[in-house]
């Protein structure tokens, strides 16, 4: 061969082989996208059972482990490092797959033999650090995170974006370590935007961002690069994870149950997945269920301190503290698992951690206070933790200790929302001022909501504490702490009542409890005025069946309770909504009553839990005796559960029970009338006419519509037709009148109302405009027995009885009025006009106790209202209680000052009842607006 010829040779084998690496290359880079984009059996499928190199023997393994084949993936690995030269790469590949089964040893070994190949191996790197920080070895793990810092400062460009990405996750812990909060714009601006600039589809440096902004509860920023990430990658496991434990965090159950069922459909092996679900059942308070999730998770990586943190908190839910059975003497789950993890494991804050936060999601606040100490106190380093604690002895009520830990909490992490949020409502309550009595301590703004906080104590003394405390048997040990939030700082009162309880901006309610301490919005600082008075009590009952159950009351239970001490009449609308869903086999059973309040799908699933909660009780109480809620708050304290209850303590099987509950309801509602019209479509009504033109409703219907359209020939033609059919169909009658009005023809016009409302068919627009019309004539009679009549066709309506109550009014029918205003009344809580007309009436047929009755309900609903002082001023007058009176009519007097009567009354009164100091300052005052006043002269005089 010539030199040429050999030369040309070289070049054409050179040229094969350049050809074969860019053909191989692309491949890798092929493989790679396809796996980055979640389409894992293709890249399975095109590498086939033998990789031809580590990079194609990672990716088939990655591949595998992303649809739940781990130990196809650790054979492929293992495999192929048998069968050639394992590169540093394919080490610590193997070496994430052992951690990730918790087989510490083996992915120490790996991870040894990578960085001896490669000592800048990153993943190697970060499961170096990972594994001193799971093995207790925390000043390791420090400096482990540390060299990526470190890597980076060294190192000018990166090739790789997954080398990148360890850098980040390695950064951000070790800024938590070290309290370095700045680095977390750094991360979020600058190394994870980088990331995805080198490789567009790296998805996992989306779920990075999102993570950081969950952590710092920024839920609308991370949902914002989840999706970002579902967009790369919508076949991902991990994404998928994250999203269902964002929506726990929103309390939304059903919604990461569904995603975390994504999540496992891609993957059944996913363990954030699974740890998601488990803790969506412990947030349903299904702790068996979370035992059962949980124990599947705790297999999968035995060393996993999460899991077996969830895990234990669902076992203490189920079956109290207790770590040694006391009849058996042998331990229980909780003191089995304590005991193995504390043999196992040398430092257990992350143990902790996940203990007191499940302790935390059931409701279980002093455990969850004990827990997160010690994981503060065993691994500091776990930041999240400050906050998490801070919060709940919020929850607590030790605003102290809280105050000290969530600065802490701050300093190392100043961009938590929560944390921030609740600093600042801690500020605003430095501003406040406290009102405490022999059992509460209630703190308000003093520029605002002084008045309801002094009328407020003083019902809770007298009217609530003794009442619910021997009726539900039990005294809590301590003051209960109440806090009323007002406008401040640009941020509503409802906006400081919600950061106060989650620290967070919204809450549904206005008033809440976490079982040592309540807090609501003002009255004052919400659209709509509300009954302060029934939401306090509400929420007290809360705070004794917490605590005298040690948090282990089922929700639906303790609102049953809550409901029967809130008032003593139930909404009469509760009825007709319990016999529709009766109608409809809707009704709550105890397996789904706490989705009513937890995630309502509407206003009626809401409604209806607060009521069939209520009836539970009731039906418990008939069935099993006046005791039995006694016996079963009693039993919940013991950690038994509804299920347990009703076969060891009534000794009935469940559905046997929930089959009576439903005969009990079915009488409850016996005689409820319902509306059996049902509603159709425009379309359908015009369907049914072609075919059927002499259906002379579906004609009066569609004339009806047409009228509602301002369409009057088609209405006037519909409706011929329809009486055309049935002379007496009233719907036809009354659009017929509604047209004769058009023309001004009002005497045609009232004779069709009147056929229309007097038809044996109920016919309610008829029968509301005649009603109307009777009432313009005078006619009151007739216009009441139309209303009655409404009102007996439709008694869950309350426009009817609105109506009814008019007339009364109009006929100054006091008899009427006191027998009707309550029924109204019940349904409007928060009306303060009907119930200052019911002390009205009260006051002159000198009733006066029931007039302050009702003249301190206006005042639990409006504390500012001068008319109801003025009015419970008189009905204490008329008891001869001078000193009661006098107070009324001061504070009428300061209210209004410009009705110097009740000023003067006030003094007067004081003067009889002896306080002559408080009569001269009241006299005063009234000199200070009106110098002539001669009363209050003589006062001073005198």
């Amino acid at each position: 061969m010539t030199i040429r010829h050999a030369v040309t040779a070289l070049f054409a084998y050179a040229f094969v082989l350049s050809t074969f690496s860019f053909a191989l290359a692309a491949d890798v880079k092929t493989l790679r996208t396809n796996l980055q984009q979640g389409r894992y059996a293709e890249v399975v499928e095109q590498i086939g059972e033998t990789p031809t190199d580590a990079q194609t023997a990672i990716l088939l393994a990655r591949s595998l482990e992303s649809q739940g084949k781990r130990d196809e993936a650790l054979a492929a690995i293992t495999t192929f490092a048998k069968d050639s030269q394992p590169t540093a790469a394919l080490l610590a590949e193997a070496a994430r797959l052992h951690f990730q089964r918790g087989n510490w040893e083996k992915a120490n070994e790996d991870v040894k033999r990578a960085l001896a190949l490669d000592q800048s191996q990153t993943l190697a790197r970060w499961l170096r650090a990972e594994l001193a920080r799971v093995q207790g070895d925390l000043e390791s793990a420090q400096t482990g995170y540390e060299w990526f810092v470190d890597y980076y400062n060294e190192n000018d460009d990166f090739d790789s974006a997954e080398d990148l990405y360890y850098v980040g996750q390695a950064a951000s812990q070790y800024a938590r370590w070290t309290r370095n909060s700045g680095q977390f714009q750094f991360l979020v601006n600058d190394l994870y935007p980088d990331v995805l600039r080198r490789d567009p589809n790296f998805w996992q440096a989306e779920l990075a961002l999102a993570q950081l902004f969950a952590e710092k509860y920024n839920m609308a920023e991370a949902a914002k690069h989840l999706n970002k990430a579902l967009a790369i990658n919508a076949n991902s496991a991990d994404v998928y994870a994250e999203k269902g434990a964002v929506e726990l965090t929103g309390y939304d159950v059903d919604a990461a149950l569904r995603t975390a069922e994504l999540a496992l459909g891609i993957n059944p092996q996913h363990i954030p997945a699974k740890q998601v679900q488990g803790k969506a059942k412990l947030t349903d308070f299904r702790p068996e269920q979370a035992i059962e999730i949980l124990s599947e998770v705790v297999k999968l990586n035995p060393n996993d301190q999460t899991s077996k943190g969830y895990l234990a908190s669902a076992m203490l839910a189920a079956d109290g503290i207790a770590l040694i059975d006391r009849e058996s003497g042998e331990a229980t789950r909780l003191g089995e698992l304590l005991a193995q993890v504390e043999q196992d494991h040398p430092n257990l804050g992350e143990f902790y951690a996940a203990l007191g936060n499940g302790c935390d999601i059931v409701r279980k606040y002093p455990d969850a206070v004990k827990y997160l100490e010690q994981a503060r106190e065993k691994m500091p380093q776990l930041i999240g933790v400050h906050g998490d604690l801070g919060m709940v002895l919020m929850r607590m009520g030790e605003e102290g200790t809280a105050k000290v830990v969530l600065d802490e909490a701050f300093e190392a992490d100043p961009f938590n929302v929560r944390v921030k949020n609740t600093l600042e409502v801690l500020d605003v309550l430095a501003t406040y001022e406290t009102i405490e009595t022999e059992h509460f301590i209630i703190r308000f703004d003093p520029s605002k909501d002084r008045l309801l906080a002094v009328y407020m104590s003083r019902f809770l003394e007298e009217n609530v504490y003794p009442k619910v405390c021997e009726g539900l048997g039990y005294t809590p040990k301590d003051k209960s702490l109440i806090e009323i939030f007002n406008q401040a700082k640009n941020t509503s009162g409802h906006g400081w009542f919600s950061a106060r309880m989650v620290g967070l901006p919204y809450i549904g309610t206005v008033g809440a409890c976490a079982g040592k301490m309540i807090a609501m919005a003002s009255p004052d600082a919400v659209p709509s005025p509300y009954n302060w008075a029934h939401v306090i009590r509400h929420e007290f009952v809360h705070v004794v069946n917490l605590q005298q159950t040690d948090f282990n009351i089922p929700h639906w239970f303790t609102e049953a309770l809550a409901v029967s001490y809130e008032s003593e009449q139930r909404p009469p609308e509760w009825k007709t909504l319990l016999a529709r869903r009766l109608a409809e086999d809707r009704v709550f059973n105890l397996d789904t009553i706490n989705y009513g309040f937890i995630r309502p799908s509407d206003q009626d699933d809401w409604t209806m839990a607060y009521c069939q909660a209520y009836y539970y009780s009731q039906f418990i109480q008939q069935k099993f005796g006046e005791d039995a809620l006694a016996k079963m708050l009693a039993a919940y304290h013991n950690y038994q559960t509804t299920d347990e209850i009703l076969k060891d303590e009534f000794q009935i099987d469940k559905a046997d029970f929930e089959q009576q509950y439903v005969e009990f309801l079915k009488k409850e509602v016996a005689g409820t009338k319902l509306s059996t019209e049902a509603e159709q479509s425009f379309a359908e009504l015009y369907q049914t006419v072609e075919e059927d033109p002499q259906d002379a409703d579906a004609q009066a219907q569609l004339a009806f519509i047409y009228l509602k359209r301002k369409a009057l020939p088609d209405a006037r033609d519909h409706a011929k037709k329809a009486l055309a059919a049935d002379k007496d169909q009233p719907l036809a009658h009354y659009v017929q009148g509604r047209l004769y009005l058009t023309i001004g023809d009002n005497e045609e016009a009232i004779a069709e109302f009147e056929t229309a409302a007097g038809s044996p068919r109920f016919e309610r627009n008829a029968v509301a405009l005649l009603a109307g019309l009777r009432v313009k004539q005078k006619r009151f009679d007739e216009a009441l027995q139309l209303y009655q009549r409404g009102a007996e066709e439709e008694p869950g309506q309350l426009d009817w009885q609105e109506s009814i109550l008019r007339i009364h009014l109009l006929k100054k029918d006091n008899d009427a009025l006191l027998e009707l205003i309550p029924q109204i009344a019940a349904q409007k809580h928060h009306d303060v006009l009907l119930r200052k007309k019911m002390a009205e009436i009260l006051l002159q047929q000198k009733s006066w106790e029931e007039a302050a009755r009702w003249a301190y309900e206006v005042i639990g609903i409006q504390v500012t209202d001068a008319d109801a002082h003025a009015l419970l001023a008189q009905a204490y007058h008329g008891q001869k209680k001078w000193d009661l009176a006098a107070r009324e009519f001061e504070v009428a007097g300061q209210l209004r000052p410009k009705t110097v009567s009740w000023s003067v009354e006030a003094a007067e009164l004081y003067e009889k009842a002896g306080n002559h100091e408080k009569a001269r300052k009241v006299a005063q005052r009234v000199l200070d607006l009106d110098p002539d006043n001669a009363a209050a002269k003589a006062i001073l005089n005198d």
